[in-house]
């Protein structure tokens, strides 16, 4: 009978963990679709009253060059701008991702937008946006994913404790006397527990890292990009219609234009080779991709997208890498490497605000290729050095989740088979000297 309540206890245990994460998730995706298209109409509609003016003029060449990157933005599919009288202005479409296997697969939704524009409160004309529901629902999907795994780690969990309730009952009901089986039933017990926890842990590792927070540095790039063009957009209007635009500053507004554009590009393809490189990383399946790459344009393209952020600090980055320093190698697991490594003295060694300098230096030593990064930060114990590259182990833990220098470790003796070397000291700053093997041309699949 006791045996019967605690079996019962458990599946009530399972079902009311099973229906927690289905109300939470469908709780979430409602509010996650909501906020999505709430974000993706506001950039919409900030599309359309830019677009009011030129449409209201019938310039259609103004139109097509507004709008061609229009389509850069989220999950646009294309924008067709009409004039006040239906005919057609402009056609922009962009295959961009568009018709995957994954799209198939997840059955993505296409929706169509119509906005109204007006000028002078005069209708202008109207702007059909193509949009289908691409990130919610790779998000969402990954999301499900993790949530079949956490619910599966939950079910071996509570059938291990269920385990272990059975096997105290049994306990009970056999003779406390017989010494040797009680010690046998503890040790047993001891054993389910590690178990249990070694599982525990487990799986909290893999979903920590499916988290992958290092996306976040290359998804506030996009957006304080996406920002500072539209405030120089909003300052080149106001003055091409107040007819205060110097030439001059038009021709910078077009530079400035190009480099933001290429930096969300850039940063766009990052965060998927990051997801991508950090799930190979944490199920130990790293494919290993190598190809021929200039070490010096792949660090001036990770120190670009940090800009932003290096920006805001008082840290000044020295770069002593050869021109022409072509390595066959991972480029994303590199890119990834730094991006760490940099975030670390921010955040670790200058603690945001204090001015410091960090020395990236490149060189190939015979056989092998040599990084060192030196920072002149605060440094650390020995302590903090015999624990540094443990997963989850973080000296700030508000704002970091102690994994950055867990996936540098993993990246360079793992998938690159290489070593790292640690020296430092308090206040005198830290030094990470990284050597990899160097890959053969004949090599390179």
């Amino acid at each position: 009978m006791k045996r019967l309540k605690i079996r019962n206890k458990y599946v009530l245990y399972n079902i009311l963990t099973l229906i927690v994460m289905i109300v939470g998730y469908v709780i979430f995706s409602v509010n996650y679709i909501s906020s999505w298209r709430t974000s993706l109409f506001q950039v919409m509609d900030s599309f359309a009253q830019s677009l009011s003016y030129p449409t209201w003029t019938l310039n259609s060449e103004l139109v097509s060059s507004i709008i061609t990157p229009m389509v850069k933005v989220g999950d646009v599919l294309s924008i067709r701008v009409m004039d006040d009288c239906g005919n057609e202005l402009a056609y922009v479409g962009d295959n961009k991702n568009k018709g995957s296997a994954l799209d198939r697969v997840l059955n993505i939704k296409r929706e169509t937008r119509i906005v109204e524009m007006y000028y002078e409160e005069l209708f202008a004309g109207r702007v059909e946006f193509h949009y289908y529901y691409w990130t919610p629902s790779a998000l969402l999907f990954q999301i499900a994913i993790i949530l079949v795994f956490l619910y599966i780690s939950v079910y071996l969990f509570l059938t291990n404790l269920q385990k272990r309730d059975m096997l105290e009952e049994t306990a009970r009901e056999l003779n406390e006397a017989n010494s040797e089986l009680e010690l046998a039933m503890n040790e047993l017990e001891e054993t389910q527990q590690r178990v249990i926890n070694s599982e525990k842990m487990a799986a909290l590792g893999k979903l920590m890292v499916n988290i992958a927070h290092d996306v976040n540095t290359p998804t506030g790039i996009i957006y304080s990009s996406a920002t500072e063009l539209l405030d120089k957009y909003n300052s080149i209007k106001k003055k091409y219609e107040d007819d205060e635009l110097a030439e001059e500053e038009f021709q910078e507004y077009i530079e400035v234009t190009g480099q933001v554009l290429d930096i969300i590009i850039r940063n766009s393809q990052k965060i998927r080779e990051l997801v991508q490189s950090l799930k190979r990383v944490a199920m130990q399946e790293v494919t290993q991709t190598f190809s021929n790459i200039d070490f010096k344009e792949l660090l001036d393209d990770v120190l670009r997208t940090l800009h932003p952020k290096l920006r805001k600090t008082q840290a000044e980055v020295v770069v002593d890498v050869p021109e022409n320093l072509v390595i066959s190698t991972v480029p994303g697991a590199w890119a990834q490497i730094l991006m760490n490594l940099i975030d670390n003295s921010i955040v670790h060694g200058f603690e945001y605000d204090n001015p410091g300098k960090i020395e990236i230096i490149a060189r190939q030593d015979a056989d092998d290729f040599v990084l060192e990064y030196i920072d002149n930060g605060k440094g650390m114990d020995e302590e903090t050095k015999r624990k540094l590259f443990e997963p989850f182990f973080t000296t700030d833990t508000e704002h970091s989740s102690g994994l950055g220098l867990s996936i540098v470790y993993q990246l360079v003796v793992e998938l690159l088979g290489g070593e790292i070397l640690l020296e430092s000291q308090k206040e005198k700053g830290v030094r990470f000297t990284i050597r990899v093997p160097m890959k053969k041309e004949e090599q390179v699949k």
